[in-house]
């Protein structure tokens, strides 16, 4: 099961690993501190630092280190958010549209970021196959097709059980649908890529040196970390599922969560293709989910999900991933794993993305599971674009409710208690609806 040459560590990390910079070289003041170097923080600082703005981004460990170089790398527009939820209940028909519309526009964005600055990060326009773990489970996403065929119509393709095999060789799903606006992506050589970039444009990124605490200081700030205070007019947050007690609004409001991922070894592309005919990520439609993609060069298999609700080990994740891929594709029973990793995911209680400024603090936060490389490159972009005074019209993630819980401190101690009730309620829905 566990190949000779594993690692306890982001298959990503093979071809771009997170950096080292500047850790013993804090400046006494900059125009804009961002604390996170993930897509949020480093995009903000992009398009900050290319109009002139002096900018710092501190890290607590290594630049790029959390979340942004540990993802599973998919893309898409419209149906990276409010997938949990309904939006227009939540937020009414009007902001609804507003917020799906944003979410493609995010999308495009990306896809001409990339291209434009010759990011080299395998990103391909491949779509995603959502799998249909019941019957009951097809009528539902049925349902929220039809949600977002309102102002997509082409984008969203619902496949029968007869038709799935263009998409996964696989008896576990009732049908599903296909996402043709999504796509995959290198996620570290993405990150890596901005780095680059900031670093052209002039960035100070400052690694393992972690922030304690934010004050004002009269007009500006005064940002404590571990190697002394650093003075800027302006601060960002951007550390998602990472955020701490320096940041205790936000702590409260950001509910951080574990997914783990295994690669396997070098399987072939023949196998690969066979197993994934279209060559796209495929997700099921489980509460407690499970994710399969190719790795980018399309000779190995990446499986992921949340292995347990409370941390384990390495090799534990390992052997319940591999079981959990098994019941799923038993033609991947003998495929030895090389990888295995975990990151935290940031969700808020209404499963929207955050963007806004608190107490002086702007913010880009919370990408709620499979939206955070679209979503926060954006909401970065967008935080800039506020500090630079040049938006030319609000973004609709703006002045959302952002909400917390009276029994809740920033600690997710019910997690295992809701990820058990979950697991059972998936387990009873196979029973009653398969």
């Amino acid at each position: 099961m566990i190949s000779s040459v594993f690692k306890a560590a982001p298959f990503w990390w093979e071809d771009a690993p997170p950096q080292s910079e500047n850790s013993q070289n804090l400046p006494s003041s900059a125009d804009v501190v961002i604390v996170g170097s993930g897509y949020a923080g480093l995009c903000c600082a992009i398009e900050l630092a290319r109009r002139g703005t002096d900018v710092v981004v501190l890290d607590a460990g290594a630049i790029g280190g959390g979340a942004s170089t540990r993802a599973a790398g998919f893309t898409s527009g419209r149906a990276g958010v409010s997938k949990q939820i309904n939006l227009e209940a939540a937020v009414g028909p009007v902001q609804a549209q507003r917020i799906l519309e944003e979410a493609d526009e995010a999308h495009l964005a990306l896809q001409a970021f990339i291209e434009n600055e010759q990011i080299d990060c395998d990103f391909t326009a491949s779509g995603r196959f959502v799998g249909a773990h019941t019957k009951t489970a097809y009528d539902k996403l049925a349902a929220k097709t039809a949600e977002y065929q309102q102002g997509a119509p082409s984008d969203f393709e619902m496949i029968s059980q007869s038709e799935q095999d263009r998409f996964v060789q696989t008896d576990s799903y009732c049908g599903g649908v296909f996402i043709r606006n999504a796509g995959s992506i290198h996620p570290a050589k993405y990150h890596a890529g901005l780095v680059c970039l900031a670093r052209r444009a002039g960035v100070t990124l400052v690694s393992h040196n972690r922030v304690l605490g934010l004050k004002k200081a009269g007009t500006g700030h005064q940002v404590e970390t571990e190697s002394g205070v650093i003075s800027a007019a302006e601060v960002v947050l951007g550390t998602g599922g990472y955020t701490d007690k320096s940041a205790p609004y936000h702590r409260r409001r950001i509910i951080p969560m574990s997914s783990t991922i295994i690669a396997t070894e070098p399987i072939g592309a023949e196998r690969v293709s066979a197993l994934l005919p279209a060559g796209c990520p495929v997700i099921d439609s489980k509460r407690v989910l499970n994710f399969i993609r190719p790795s980018p060069d399309g000779t190995r298999i990446l499986f992921g999900g949340r292995a347990r609700f409370t941390p384990i080990s390495a090799e534990r994740s390992v052997a319940i991933l591999h079981q959990q891929m098994q019941d799923y594709y038993p033609q991947l029973a003998s495929a030895r794993i090389t990888h295995s990793w975990s990151g935290l995911m940031a969700f808020t209680f209404d499963f929207l993305p955050k963007i806004g400024v608190h107490d002086g603090v702007h913010y880009a936060l919370a990408c709620n599971g499979g939206s955070g490389i679209v979503m926060m490159s954006w909401l970065g972009r967008q935080t800039a674009f506020s500090l630079l005074g040049g938006q030319n019209s609000k973004s609709a993630f703006a002045g959302l409710a952002y909400k917390s819980h009276p029994l809740y401190s920033g600690w997710p101690w019910f997690i295992p208690f809701v990820g058990t009730y979950y697991r059972f309620r998936d387990w009873l829905d196979l029973r009653l609806y398969q």
